[in-house]
């Protein structure tokens, strides 16, 4: 069967179906890879890169912390999940188990973990007393029901007062928050009315500059009568000769 090109709707439905969950009993938690069928899980298992990992682990001695490993947040993500979504109301261990895997398709899957199915970690929390583990119907005895153990009256007081210092620390804080915003504002107020002070004093000034000077030519325009002082400092003045009236005269008598 020829691949399918690139952008056909055989492709597309190829991306889809890889995009979607798959069966988890074909995911290598180790690898992190998802195989579609039994097939491609042997082939995988099979591949160089599975079987380098699974030799270098050995030949460090690792192999059983990093079940230990998986196992522990298998655990912790599981204990979360419950906590947030269910608290204290029962919950049917299968229909939970399908909600956390819907969470997050990266999950931590069983088959990466030392439990061989679901039954026998409900069973293993409940020894530990992480939950409360309730024997269903005869109709169905292998789905347990769980749910969260009530706390105590001393660890309700705990926890209480644990969320009474939070609420109150949070408290002081937004009030020494707020006395900050306070501040700062009283002093651009302050900084932004003196300047505003200093702007009006020099418009003042420069009002009291101007009517001072209309004054004086006011005053200079009301008094026609007044004397009008000219300076004829740098003005220079040629003399011209005047002939006397009596000159050609005495030259003529003289002459005569």
């Amino acid at each position: 069967m020829g691949k399918a090109e690139f952008g056909s709707a055989k492709y597309q439905a190829k991306q889809l179906k890889a995009s979607g969950l798959q069966k988890l009993r074909y995911y290598c938690q180790l690898c992190r890879k998802q195989c579609r069928d039994a097939n491609g899980f042997k082939n995988h298992l099979s591949s160089p890169s599975h079987m380098g990992r699974i030799s270098n682990l050995s030949s460090d001695g690792k192999a059983g912390s990093v079940v230990e490993e998986f196992s522990a947040q298998f655990e912790r993500d599981f204990m979360r999940l419950l906590r947030i979504n269910h608290g204290t109301k029962k919950i049917d261990a299968n229909k939970f188990y399908q909600e956390y895997i819907l969470n997050d398709r990266d999950h931590v899957h069983m088959n990466a973990t030392k439990w061989s199915s679901l039954t026998s970690f409900i069973r293993y929390l409940g020894r530990q007393g992480k939950v409360r583990v309730e024997m269903p119907d005869a109709e169905d005895e292998f789905n347990l029901v769980i749910r969260l153990p009530e706390t105590t009256a001393p660890a309700k007081k705990k926890a209480a007062e644990a969320d009474e210092e939070r609420t109150l620390k949070f408290l002081q804080q937004q009030v020494e928050h707020g006395k900050q915003l306070e501040q700062r504002q009283e002093k651009t107020t302050s900084a932004n009315n003196s300047d505003m002070h200093k702007d009006k004093q020099e418009e003042e000034a420069s009002k009291q500059e101007a009517s001072a000077g209309n004054t004086q030519a006011a005053k200079a325009s009301s008094s026609p009568g007044a004397p009008i002082k000219l300076s004829l400092k740098g003005l220079v003045t040629k003399k011209r000769p005047v002939a006397s009236a009596f000159s050609n005269d005495s030259d003529s008598d003289t002459n005569s």
